[in-house]
This record gives C-alpha cells, structure tokens and sequence, in this order.
C-alpha cells in the first residue's frame, strides 16, 4: 500500500507541474479521503504525512484560483484582458513549479522518514 501512495504522491506532483489544477485538487482531496478511511497496515507517521501532503496540494492550488478570481475581478475594461491573460499565464506557470517544488520536498521527507522507521537502530539489532 505503501507505494500505492507513492504512486499516487507521483501522480499529483506531475500534474502540479503541468498546471492541471482542478485534477491535482481532485487527486489531493481523493488521496486525503483515501488515507482516512482506509486503515493501512503502516506507521500513524506516515499516514500523517500522506495526509498532510494531499491536503496541502490541495489548499495551494484552491489559493491559487482563489487569488486568479481575486485578479478576475480587479478587471476594470477590455484593455486590461490582454494583460490579465498574459500575467495569468506567467503567474500560473511559476506558482504551478512552487506548488510542485514544495510536494516533491514534503514526499522527500515522506520517503526519508519511512527509511528511517523500516531500518531497525544498531541498538535494536542486539
């Protein structure tokens, strides 16, 4: 199951990165959902890391088109749509690479910290 998630954590970083928000918000909350009503033979950590990744996918990218409405609004004539297009396009495109930067590092310290609990200490080997 552990790399279902795995997988799963794959899948909603590539599609942050592609800029697919809608889908990367349906994954974050379906995987979030997924890790609370099915219990998994893993560490409560873990879990909790799992948890915190999709749900975090999914509050930047609803922020983002929270902040993208926000601008949609401030549009005050027709000469503004041309600007309102391109900034969108160079705003979405660095905060799409952010968002994905932060959950490749969040599934980096998921990975680090399933390493460290599946390697039994020199201590426990005795």
């Amino acid at each position: 199951m552990l790399l279902g998630l795995f997988i799963l954590s794959g899948v909603l970083i590539k599609t942050s990165l592609l800029g697919l928000g809608w889908i990367s918000i349906a994954i974050g909350l379906s995987g979030y959902l997924f890790c609370r009503w099915f219990h998994f033979n893993l560490d409560i950590k873990l879990i909790g890391k799992f948890r915190r990744l999709f749900i975090t996918a999914a509050a930047l990218h609803l922020l983002v088109y929270i902040g993208l409405i926000t601008k949609l609004f401030l549009i005050d004539s027709l000469e503004d749509l041309p600007t309102f297009l391109i900034s969108h396009l160079v705003f979405h495109h660095i905060i799409s690479a952010t968002i994905a930067a932060v959950l490749i590092f969040m599934a980096i310290g998921i990975y680090l910290l399933q390493q460290k609990i599946k390697t039994p200490y020199p201590q426990q080997l005795r």
